[in-house]
């Protein structure tokens, strides 16, 4: 068995993978051999495209380090027998984190403080409270369960929408099927959206779901860009149809210097950034190596994307 990392890690990343499998030939690739590596590859960890799995004959299985499946699902993947699996859930701390950071600064102002700081302007932004007010958690995979174990010390009234479903914490009210996305939005004070960008969630957020939304409410978006339609929110913004956004994806990334949403004083603008981490190599490492011992002994893998779904069944998800 061969296991080719693409790109190459820390030595000692790649030691605990050798300890993972020792009857294995690991070997790690850059961008300059990892054609010549693959060729009787059986597994990759991380990087691929259409040139590498096609070179790769005996390739069984990758383990990708994205959670988003939009750009992994390439022909050459989708309509074989190999397995792949993502990383959903293990950047939800890091994730989670970065959009609780945006909902916090969103609702203290402390965008428009930081604008105010730079005119050294003494006045007071708007201001709204988290306690007791209702958050909408679009998508309830690792990143929104982990985002709701943050918002529950805030004693916010916290409320999901899952197309699977799934366990429903304590903390959180009720786990709503996605058909109820109108009703959820008209009582949110803050909408998160962590869903999986498939053909079903692009422009989820609309110029009609955003109209449904209270023109106090704030809107959340770490997951993808085109899951929010971007014209249509900054035209919201702009009208104060809600009061503010958080953005860290966007529809075309780098975001455009043209964007009419770089200057305006609502929208927090970050470069997709959130799932950035000292740890994030340890963790997807750590993870892989949680996949192989299974992949070694037949059991079946954390996170296998369903490929007609775009994503892990709930039953594969991590953890």
């Amino acid at each position: 068995m061969k296991i080719v990392l693409h790109p190459p890690v820390d030595e000692d990343l790649c030691q605990q993978v050798r300890d993972t499998a020792p009857n294995a030939e690991v070997v790690m690739a850059d961008n300059h051999n990892i054609i010549e590596a693959v060729a009787d590859a059986e597994i990759i960890f991380g990087n691929f495209s259409p040139e590498i799995v096609s070179a790769a004959p005996n390739l069984k299985w990758i383990q990708s380090t994205s959670a988003g499946m939009d750009k992994a699902l390439i022909p050459e993947v989708a309509n074989s027998d190999i397995t792949i699996c993502n990383a959903s859930g293990v950047h939800a701390v890091q994730v989670a984190e970065h959009a609780w950071a945006l909902t916090t600064a969103l609702t203290r102002g402390l965008h428009v403080s930081f604008r105010h700081q730079l005119d050294h302007a003494w006045t007071r932004p708007p201001l709204a409270d988290l306690l007791e007010a209702t958050i909408l958690i679009v998508g309830f995979g690792g990143i929104g369960q982990y985002y709701a174990q943050l918002a529950q010390g805030y004693d916010a009234r916290l409320i999901a929408l899952d197309i699977q479903g799934g366990d429903k914490p304590d903390y959180v009210e009720a786990i709503w099927d996605m058909d109820r996305l109108d009703e959820g939005l008209q009582i949110a004070d803050v909408v998160f959206i962590a869903v999986p960008y498939t053909p079903e969630t692009e422009k989820l957020i609309n110029a009609r779901t955003l109209s449904l939304m209270k023109n106090t409410a704030f809107l959340v978006n770490t997951a993808r860009g085109p899951i929010v339609d971007e014209a249509a929110l900054a035209e919201g913004l702009k009208n104060g149809e809600i009061a503010g956004a958080g953005l860290d994806v966007f529809e075309r990334e780098p975001l455009s210097p043209d964007s009419p949403l770089w200057d305006m004083e609502n929208a927090i603008i970050t470069p997709h950034a959130a799932g950035g981490s000292p740890n994030r190599h340890n963790r997807t490492v750590g993870f892989f190596c949680q996949n192989l011992k299974r992949y070694q002994t037949g059991e079946p893998l954390f996170n296998e994307v369903d490929k007609s779904l775009g994503y892990p069944k709930r039953e594969r998800r991590v953890k």
